[in-house]
């Protein structure tokens, strides 16, 4: 296939796009579709931006999925059941309880609009995950009667085919496979998971996954059969038992400076951050980083939440010459014998514990937390590097706490390591004026001399280390249809980073608007300027993004976006890029048979100014394609509900560029510009 093959493809693909405005201009508006928001809409807007500052959100992705595959019970969800969804704030998740005390069960979701505090973004969020009914009149006790019969059990399995071979399955002569034996993959091409389920109510989970990674061997280098597995289980909400957690699970405390391997979202979405909410949950995803492997359990005593762990984690690590650690491994790839020779060489061990008192008004907690590892870790010689970890043994403190009356509400944290002498601060403020109009503000202060190795909090930098700044940002609804957003940040890191030998500086700025045009129609548009440095000399960012959506009724939807970026590298060069894309979607009426398309065009100078594109995808999998340089995507997504019990998935991507001969560079070369792929997903619910 040709160049000028493709773009004729687009320019039909775009033309099919113009006339679907036209007909949904005319087509008659479904009252229920209208209100009718999609999962790869709401994917799209928490985590997009996100994803091109090179967050990897895919493992909160796969738990929200999950909730969205099996909403709870807004009627009878408790606070705890409302904090696992990231886009509410401690102030609506209260509201909406009050509102179901105070007036009893809601009858319908559209009682969402009687509660002030909630716009229609965040409306339309949470009719992804909950739905009402009358709830039942007492809490019924475990038994295993019970938990056979109405338990759900959930089977999943997913397989990628790529229809190309990249250079790293070409078996290479044996002499330069005797001189380089990491010149070669160790497994086949497929990448593939399993996944078992269980689930009672929102009370109590369990389960396992299973996956081998494109390139990773089958049952063979010490693999037994898959080349990682996880295994959870969660029991909510026993008398004074809030909460139990076996095998692996994840934590959050505080605003996340002394551990969180929970997830969240960032600067866009500051606004809806958890508060301080101490939590232990279930991880159920395929990642193979940020979670705990042991025990937890949380305790509630009257006013008092006390919560313990201990966690035992084999883990990846690049070791140096003498046997300490040079950093941590965290892409769980284990592709080559050297990939291999780092898998789980190092173990961690963690305990700590968490007192919090609350009130109506104001909550305070202590954590202690401990880390043990196998080996020492080693800072080595570099100038940004004199700060790092330097011993196998770490000691973290820190209080959080939490005041918030009527329109104001306070959070922050403060926490201590024991290496160093370091100290770390973060602290927000948010006053709403009314539903209408917010402001929040942000102060951190990272020392570099503080060490949080499970540290993950809101940062420039992506670590809680060696960073301070101030964010501010207001949001406004002057209509009910029209939203308004905007932040500035300023960042400052006081000691060297990599690449730049002294200290450095740098602010963000945000612009964005959303208006929902009327029952059809929603548009949006996000203006981002960023400044920073990078090897000593200032690095200019100007990013645009503009997207058109129209849902006539719940059986079509489609989507049209538009992104552009100028980039002034460090050598004062300006290059930039641009991409225009579409989305078409169509489901039947019983809602047995789903089917989206794509297509994207981009032309991008440099790597240096990427465009990122979100198109639907599988179950539990997320597709946030980075291109640069020219050429175009397509895909082709279905599912089919064959029964009751059984759905299918399948999706057919295809990527070309014009302006290259060959895709990737070293074990990933793909000899071509052109790579397509298959990827197959069967579900079994009983």
């Amino acid at each position: 296939m040709t160049e000028k093959h493709c773009k004729f493809i687009y320019l039909h693909w775009l033309w099919i796009s113009v006339l679907m405005f036209c007909v949904l201009q005319i087509y008659p508006v479904d009252k229920v579709g209208a209100q009718h928001y999609s999962w790869e809409e709401f994917v799209e807007k928490i985590s997009v931006d996100e994803y091109e500052d090179g967050e990897d959100l895919s493992p909160l992705l796969e738990e929200l999925a999950a909730l969205h595959e099996h909403p709870f019970n807004l009627n009878t969800a408790t606070k705890d059941d409302l904090e696992q969804l990231p886009f509410l704030d401690g102030d609506e998740i209260e509201e909406i309880l009050a509102y179901v005390y105070r007036y009893g069960p809601m009858q319908s979701l559209g009682e969402l609009m009687l509660i002030e505090e909630l716009d229609y973004q965040t409306r339309q969020f949470l009719t992804l995950f909950v739905y009402v009914e009358n709830p039942v009149e007492e809490k019924e006790k475990l038994r295993l009667k019970t938990l056979l019969k109405e338990g759900r059990h959930e089977v999943t399995s997913r397989l990628d085919v790529p229809l190309y071979k990249r250079d790293g399955y070409k078996i290479p002569e044996d002499e330069v496979l005797l001189k380089n034996p990491n010149k070669v993959y160790l497994g086949n091409s497929l990448y593939h998971n399993i996944r078992y389920t269980y689930q009672y109510r929102n009370r109590l989970f369990w389960g396992f996954t299973a996956e081998k990674d494109a390139g990773e061997p089958f049952g063979s280098y010490g693999n037994k059969a898959y080349d990682a597995y996880s295994f959870h289980f969660l029991l909510k909400d026993c008398g004074k038992l809030k909460t139990l957690a076996l095998g692996d699970y994840r934590l959050g405390f505080g605003e996340g400076l002394v551990v969180n391997s929970d997830f969240s979202l960032g600067k866009s979405t500051l606004f809806n951050m958890g508060d301080t909410r101490p939590s232990i949950k279930k991880f159920s995803s395929t990642s193979e980083t940020s979670f705990f492997r042991g025990i937890a359990a949380a305790f509630r005593f009257g006013r008092v939440d006390m919560s313990a762990f201990y966690s035992y984690l084999p883990t990846d690590a690049t070791l140096r010459k003498d046997g300490t650690i040079s950093s941590l491994k965290t892409d769980g790839l284990h592709r080559t014998l050297l990939e291999l020779s780092k898998k789980h060489n190092v173990t961690e061990q963690s305990v700590g514990t968490d007192v919090t008192w609350n009130t109506e008004y104001f909550s305070l907690g202590a954590i202690v937390f401990y880390q043990h590892f196998s080996r020492s870790f080693s800072k080595g010689t570099e100038l940004y590097r004199q700060y790092y970890p330097d011993e196998k043994d770490f000691l973290n403190a820190g209080l959080h706490y939490r005041w918030h009356r009527d329109r104001f509400s306070f959070s922050g944290e403060t926490a201590f390591s024991n290496m160093y002498g370091g100290w770390a601060t973060l602290n927000k403020a948010i006053y709403r004026f009314n539903h209408r109009y917010s402001m929040v503000a942000l102060q951190r202060l990272f020392t570099y001399q503080y060490v949080g190795l499970r540290a993950n909090s809101f940062s420039e930098g992506g670590a809680v280390r060696n960073e301070s700044g101030f964010y501010t940002g207001v949001e406004a609804s002057p209509l009910n249809e029209l939203k308004l957003s905007a932040y500035v940040d300023y960042f400052y890191f006081p000691w060297a980073k990599f690449g730049i030998p002294h200290t450095s500086e740098g602010v963000e700025g945000t612009f964005q608007v959303d208006w929902v045009v009327s029952g059809k129609w929603e548009l949006s548009g996000r203006y981002q300027l960023k400044r920073k440095e990078r090897y000593g000399q200032p690095y200019l960012y100007h990013k645009l993004k503009v997207q058109a959506q129209c849902m006539p009724s719940k059986f079509w939807e489609w989507r049209g976006v538009a992104r552009y970026t100028r980039v002034r590298d460090v050598y004062g060069r300006h290059v930039g890029g641009y991409m225009g894309g579409s989305i078409l979607k169509w489901k039947d009426r019983k809602n047995r048979l789903n089917v989206a398309g794509s297509c994207v065009y981009f032309d991008s100078e440099d790597y240096k100014a990427p465009m990122s594109f979100y198109e639907p995808s599988l179950l539990y999998a997320f597709s946030f394609m980075t291109m640069y340089g020219q050429g175009m995507r397509a895909a082709v997504n279905a599912r089919w509900n064959v029964a009751r019990r059984w759905m299918l998935m399948w999706k057919y991507g295809i990527t070309g560029y014009f302006d290259r001969k060959e895709i990737g560079d070293g074990l990933q070369r793909i000899g071509g510009r052109w790579k397509n792929d298959l990827s197959f997903l069967l579900r079994y619910k009983f």
